[in-house]
């Protein structure tokens, strides 16, 4: 999902991605026959950039690399193409052109008008039918869908929720060709997660099981066959737009992560692979030409800001400064890891209009009377909420970690607990399993003893218990039958607030967007456990939703991590990454945060030079 996907990348960044992993091969000899030549055989792509995949319904993919594997079989009103630099954009899919007007609340309305002649693969048209009615099946509680939040913001979402029934969702089909999506407000994500996004393509009514050969689809391949996890794709006949140097199959291998998946990819047997061994990593890594691929995932340790001794501001902060990101993200051991300058993570767009690089001005001709009027187009998404914050807002990155230690110790001090006197022993939960997780503790551990003079436990616990430690404590019923107080110390101010002191928890945004992350610590979120509360954060958080401007939206989300970093209610520790590796010759593959890729353009290039 999520998202957050579906940017344009900061140049550098992804100049040192393509250098790293997208080398060019040899060009061909001009009588050597191409791979999808009839001598050759039809051209086959392999890959494995996921996990077994069970189900080809778009609503309900839930497994690793489902989203690359749902974005071959359908298309969208919407869809993503190469924005020139491997990174995936906008423009349009079914859709043809759509217009959006928004009232005098901020609402916004939509109006999609579809391409004319589209099909099914089965010959059956396309139709506007089609997209309300895989959304009103996705909102449907009864369906028990793993996406249904994704139509949260269309008007109507919370009476489906209420009354059981999607027929108050506000989406609807005047006529074959034209879709009304009416809004709650406007939100910047909803046309790249919801009207590009995989989990809400349409579905055609006599789709059969989506599961196996006679799965109908609309994007340009169909499936050939599901077994054992892996997926096999042939090009779809009645797409509108096929790409003739692109694969005619595509077969999907399941990630075994047992060692063999990168052996048989310098085998010659696997054309593309997310699985890249560290030792290959760490390599790429020392030359400088490789950062990890953004998956839209932050690692962090909350903090209860409603029990001592992290109710004071300054302890939070003192705790915060003392964090040596550089060398937490040594001790997890994953090169894919990286230290987190914020609570939102990398691969989270900005919908702001990045500036322009100076360039020669075109050449001005006349326009040409006789000459069509362009398509609309939608508008570009333009760059990394993170790339932006490093460059031009928190510059978090030029921290002196040295300094910032120093001042930890300061603020201990002035909270009472000179060089940790006094300070009382505290508690950091983690669910157990994870070695990376362990090791991300007793790095923590280690630090705030040694740079604050403070004593933190670490335990690792089940999810059942780390739940439970997140949840309100209740009132309890004495034996009489009157509620006494679920407080530890016996208080009745103790009720209702959780019980740990410190939790490590994974961050990830429903949707690509810093707002729908950010919103978690807002004072009046039902996710906001660690009972965080500023005015100023609200007030921030609050005028994002309803602002147009998408520069304006932008800036205020920054102002508001900004505050966030600042009273410390979180402390970001890493930014989840991946990896991937094409094999050499191979040309024409982007791709989008969370490990999404398009293959359908995938070819040997040309010798390079």
């Amino acid at each position: 999902m999520m998202g957050p996907m579906r940017k344009k990348w900061a140049a550098f960044l992804c100049t040192l991605l393509a250098l790293a992993l997208c080398a060019c091969g040899e060009k061909p000899a001009e009588d050597e026959a191409p791979p999808d030549s009839e001598d050759a055989g039809p051209y086959v792509l392999t890959v494995q950039v996921g996990g077994a995949q069970d189900t080809l319904d778009p609503a309900a993919v839930t497994a690793r690399g489902g989203e690359t594997v749902l974005y071959h079989l359908f298309e969208n009103l919407l869809r993503w193409e190469d924005g020139g630099d491997g990174w995936a954009v906008l423009t349009n899919g079914q859709a043809e052109s759509y217009t959006v007007e928004t009232d005098y609340a901020g609402n916004a309305t939509y109006t999609f008008t579809l391409r004319e002649g589209i099909v099914w693969s089965n010959g059956k048209a396309v139709t506007a039918a089609d997209f309300a009615e895989a959304w009103q099946r996705l909102a449907d509680p009864a369906n028990e869908l793993p996406h249904r939040e994704l139509m949260s913001a269309i008007t109507g979402y919370g009476e489906v929720l209420e009354d059981g029934t999607p027929a108050p969702l506000g989406v609807s089909a005047p006529d074959s060709r034209t879709l009304v999506i009416n809004l709650n407000g406007s939100p910047a994500w909803f046309l790249e997660e919801v009207c590009a996004g995989a989990y809400t393509m349409p579905a055609c009514p006599a789709g059969g099981r989506p599961d196996a050969r006679g799965t109908v689809t609309n994007g340009p391949y169909t499936a050939v066959s599901l077994e054992n996890g892996e997926v096999t794709l042939e090009r779809n006949a009645s797409y509108y737009a096929p790409d003739p140097k692109g694969p005619e199959q595509i077969r999907f291998q399941a990630i075994t992560q047992d060692g063999t998946d990168y052996a048989a990819f310098t085998a010659g047997e696997l054309d593309l692979t997310a699985d890249v061994p560290e030792d290959v990593l760490k390599t790429l890594a020392e030359s400088g030409l490789w950062t990890p691929e953004p998956i839209t995932e932050t690692y962090g340790v909350m903090l209860n800001a409603r029990k001592a001794p992290f109710d004071n501001a300054s302890v939070r902060m003192a705790f915060h400064l003392a964090v040596d990101r550089d060398a937490v993200a040594a001790a997890a051991g994953k090169l894919t890891a990286r230290p987190a300058p914020g609570i939102v993570p990398y691969g989270v767009s900005d919908y702001s209009q990045r500036p322009a690089l100076e360039t020669e001005a075109p050449e001005e001709t006349p326009p040409d009377p006789n000459a069509p009027p362009e398509p609309e187009k939608p508008a570009p998404v333009c760059w990394d909420f993170r790339s932006h914050s490093q460059e031009v807002v928190t510059a978090e990155h030029l921290h002196n970690y040295q300094a910032d230690l120093s001042y930890a110790q300061a603020l201990l001090a002035q909270a009472g607990y000179s060089g940790g006197s006094g300070f009382p022993e505290v508690e950091y939960l983690y669910v157990a399993g994870s070695e990376t997780e362990a090791a991300v503790a007793r790095a923590l551990q280690a630090m705030w003893k040694d740079g604050l003079g403070v004593s933190v436990s670490i335990r690792g616990v089940s999810q059942e218990e780390y739940d439970a430690a997140l949840s309100p404590t209740l009132p309890e019923e004495s034996e009489d039958g009157t509620e006494s107080s679920g407080g530890e110390d016996g208080t009745e101010e103790d009720a209702g607030i959780p019980s740990f002191a410190m939790a490590a928890q994974s961050f990830r945004p429903l949707c690509s967007d810093a707002e729908v992350l950010l919103n978690r610590w807002h004072s009046g979120s039902e996710e906001n456990v660690s009972g965080y509360a500023s005015d100023a954060f609200d007030i921030l958080l609050d005028a994002a939703k309803t602002v147009v401007s998408p520069d304006a939206r932008d800036a205020y989300l920054h102002d508001a991590e900004a505050i966030l970093l600042e009273d410390s209610p979180v402390i970001p520790v890493l930014c989840r990454g991946g990896s991937y590796q094409l094999a050499d010759g191979l040309d024409g593959l982007y791709r989008a945060p969370d490990g999404v890729f398009f293959l359908y353009g995938i070819h040997r290039g040309a010798a390079a030079g």
